[in-house]
Parts: structure tokens; sequence; C-alpha cells
């Protein structure tokens, strides 16, 4: 992580968000599970990505997992939701000291998501299960994806849904 990350951080502006129990990545689809990081529209804040990581817990077939976004800037805010725990970096305790951010574990998505990036395409290559462990699977951003008001990153498969953990941590900076 990068100093500009570092000085957010002192200042009380970075979060970090994770599923607290292994849960199912869907396949890219406006009913999301996995874990979502939403910007409501009209926060006037940005969201800056700094990473997200992927660990499985389970063997399957093959599956792209990676990270899908929002395809358009949406009024409406996700619904059917399941929150998940916010910590601030500096001010740690689980949801205390949020930001305007909003994550979630299970979601209906205001818009479909589109598929931005792949982590990895997992699959299971023959052996015993200790032969052929999910890895863990992340992407450092570093400020090079914004979640704006009105929009959402989240965690997506292309073919087939992953039982896993999944975490992002992000700065939030004024418009």
């Amino acid at each position: 992580m990068d100093q500009w990350f570092v000085d957010q951080a002192r200042q009380g502006n970075v979060y970090h968000s994770h599923n607290t129990t292994a849960g199912a990545v869907t396949v890219l689809n406006a009913t999301c599970t996995g874990l979502v990081i939403e910007n409501p529209f009209g926060s006037r804040t940005n969201l800056v990505i700094a990473r997200m990581s992927f660990t499985g817990s389970t063997l399957a077939g093959i599956a792209e997992m990676g990270i899908a976004a929002s395809s358009l800037v949406s009024e409406t805010v996700s619904t059917s939701t399941t929150v998940a725990v916010i910590h601030n970096g500096r001010l740690s305790g689980s949801n205390k000291n949020n930001g305007v951010g909003r994550s979630y574990s299970i979601a209906t998505l205001a818009t479909t998501p589109v598929w931005l990036r792949p982590l990895a395409s997992l699959r299971q290559s023959g052996g015993t299960a200790s032969d052929n462990a999910t890895p863990s699977l992340s992407v450092d951003f570093d400020g090079t994806v914004i979640v704006s008001p009105g929009t959402y990153i989240a965690f997506s498969t292309l073919t087939a849904a992953r039982t896993g953990l999944c975490s992002i941590t992000w700065a939030e900076i004024d418009e």
C-alpha cells in the first residue's frame, strides 16, 4: 500500500469490510452474494479502492473469480441486503466510525453489474482436496478504481459460484 493510503488511514479515512463466514460468490447477476461495497447516490464522497481479496474454502469445477462493477450510476440503493461489518482503519472496532460506504454480503443490486477484471480461473485438477487447496487471490488497485456516488463494486464469477471469504479495503475522500 502506498504512502497516500497510509496518510488517509492516519486521518481515519480508510475502511475495511469482509464477509464473516465463507459464502457463495455468485455468477454475474443483480442478485449478488459474496461482498459488495456500495456508494450511495448523493454521498458527495468517492470510495478509492485499495485492495480486494478472496480466499476459497471449497473445491469445485472450473470457475472464473473476479471483480464486477455497476454499469451505470443509479439513485436507487440495493435492496434485500445482509449488511457486512465495516472497520475503520484508525478508529477500529466492529461497525463503529463508519464512513459513507455500505457493505453487503447479500444484496439485490440496483443495476446488473459488468465484468471489470479477473482474479483467476480456479479449478480442481485432480488428486485429493489437500493437493488442490484453493489459493488466496488478491488485487492491489492502489487507487486506480474509484467507486463514485450511485455505484458499487463486488466480487463475482462468470460460470459457477465459488465459496470463500472476501475482503475489500478503501479510502473515502470528498469529491
